[in-house]
């Protein structure tokens, strides 16, 4: 587990007891997040990637995306995107063939990545984070996520992914769940 700006041990203990309460075994997303229409999916995303990597938009660290596609697929929420950098802002579109790049997992993997409490190289080799296409690209991708001060986030943003890593990281079969 690599350290992330969200997580202490007083932080981890309400995640870390909700995921060991009866029933608990998966994140409980998929449900609720099916009665959410695609385009306002699109659109809640798209804003908080924008505004999560700001800073690396107006510094250019995000115009190796310009004119070019990568595909986000969250395999268990069943979200489908295809991200592209137009002007200053990355515009996220309905996922689909003809992306350069795919960057695919299920959601807890996911969270782990951009909370910080795994590294990419770690999904990629135990088969959680799928890597395709363009593999320029994908690294990229990968250092840009490396890029992202959590100092520099939003703290309802930094509390949220601490929170949902923590829990994430405890839900029974985790790796590191104890």
């Amino acid at each position: 587990m690599i350290a992330s700006a969200s997580s202490s041990p007083l932080s981890d203990a309400l995640p870390r007891t909700l995921a060991r309460l009866p029933g608990i075994s998966r994140l409980p997303w998929p449900g609720p997040l099916a009665l959410v229409p695609a385009p306002v999916e699109r659109a809640a995303a798209e804003a908080a990637v924008n505004r999560a990597l700001a800073s690396q938009l107006a510094d250019g660290d995000v115009d190796f995306l310009e004119r070019r596609s990568l595909r986000i697929r969250v395999i268990d929420l069943g979200c489908d995107w295809l991200v592209t950098k137009t002007g200053p802002r990355l515009r996220f579109s309905a996922g689909g063939d003809g992306a350069e790049a795919i960057f695919a997992g299920d959601a807890r993997s996911l969270l782990l990545l951009a909370a910080r409490r795994e590294d990419p190289d770690t999904l990629f080799f135990q088969r959680r984070l799928v890597i395709e296409g363009d593999t320029e690209l994908g690294l990229q991708v990968k250092n840009l996520i490396d890029s992202v001060d959590f100092d520099e986030l939003p703290a309802p943003l930094t509390r949220a992914l601490g929170f949902g890593a923590a829990f994430a990281a405890a839900l029974p079969g985790a790796p590191d769940a104890a």
